[in-house]
């Protein structure tokens, strides 16, 4: 059984391992723990099975708007749902801070990815060109808006 919570300062290290795992140029330690203490406007979510995070997700709230920073589920959990999951538990949780529309850029190659956030609403908006490093490619801007 699993259970979709808000982040905590002591998830930092399992939290860092996934986001280690998943991406080429991940966040620090830090940068997580920064984010928890100091930015008011942040919402984490992770997702917690028998004491163990296999998936997290964040999202600052600037002025009613969810920009979703990061969401990823630990490699040998990848497929089962979890990405679904964790998305919603976010939007959940920044629906209750009121937040009425959300953002996101995603790796324009990232062909799962823009199939889940299609199937809860996004749809791409724009294209940010030469968005991210390592390797270098565009990105997607993604929105979905619930009014």
């Amino acid at each position: 059984m699993y259970l979709a919570r808000r982040m905590k300062l002591k998830d930092i290290e399992e939290v860092h391992s996934i986001e280690e795992n998943t991406f080429p140029d991940p966040w620090s330690q830090d940068a997580f723990a920064k984010e928890l203490m100091s930015n008011t406007h942040s919402i984490y979510m992770v997702i917690e099975e028998d004491g163990t995070i296999i998936a997290y997700a964040g999202l600052w709230n600037i002025v009613g708007e969810g920009h979703i920073t990061n969401i990823a589920v630990k490699k040998e959990r990848r497929g089962a749902g979890f990405g679904r999951k964790i998305t919603e538990a976010l939007i959940y949780e920044g629906k209750k801070q009121g937040i009425i529309s959300f953002t996101l850029e995603v790796r324009v190659s990232n062909k799962n990815a823009i199939k889940l956030y299609e199937k809860l609403g996004f749809k791409i908006a724009g294209l940010r060109k030469n968005f991210y490093d390592k390797p270098k490619e565009d990105a997607y801007i993604m929105w979905k808006q619930d009014l």
